[in-house]
């Protein structure tokens, strides 16, 4: 019986640890230039400008340089806070698949020092025409 309660009060630990929480984000595309390569596929790169809200009552302005190779989304973002603390990020997402993608933070100022998450993130809408979007995520720390 000890054992089980001394498991379960380390998992609960582990659970704070690993804390889990969840992401809003309204974007929209600017700066878009695209080219084609030899194959014929498009290459693009974009800047996209977003607002962010997360479960831990974190918003942020946001800007990512984005680039779009063989169907494939990737870049670099810039997030700061309500409190002025930069959270630096990755971006990635394959749009020959489904609506899901991957935010990675890697590191920032103040309260996100040190500190990673990965986030799964779904695009609920998104408009390449009017150029704005809107996803969903959920992450661990």
């Amino acid at each position: 019986m000890r054992l089980f309660i001394i498991s379960v009060f380390i998992l609960l630990l582990s659970g704070i640890a690993n804390a889990d929480y969840s992401i809003k984000n309204v974007y929209k595309f600017e700066n878009i230039d695209m080219i084609k390569n030899l194959n014929d596929n498009n290459i693009v790169n974009m800047t996209v400008i977003g607002v962010s809200e997360d479960s831990n009552g974190n918003k942020a302005n946001s800007k990512c340089i984005i680039s779009l190779r063989n169907s494939v989304i990737k870049g670099n973002c810039q997030g700061i806070d309500q409190d002025g603390d930069i959270e630096y990020s990755t971006v990635e997402r394959d749009l020959a698949g489904d609506t899901a993608g991957k935010m990675m933070r890697i590191g920032g100022t103040g309260k996100y020092a040190n500190k990673t998450s990965v986030c799964k993130y779904t695009v609920i809408l998104t408009d390449f025409k009017v150029g704005v979007g809107y996803l969903t995520g959920s992450c661990k720390e």
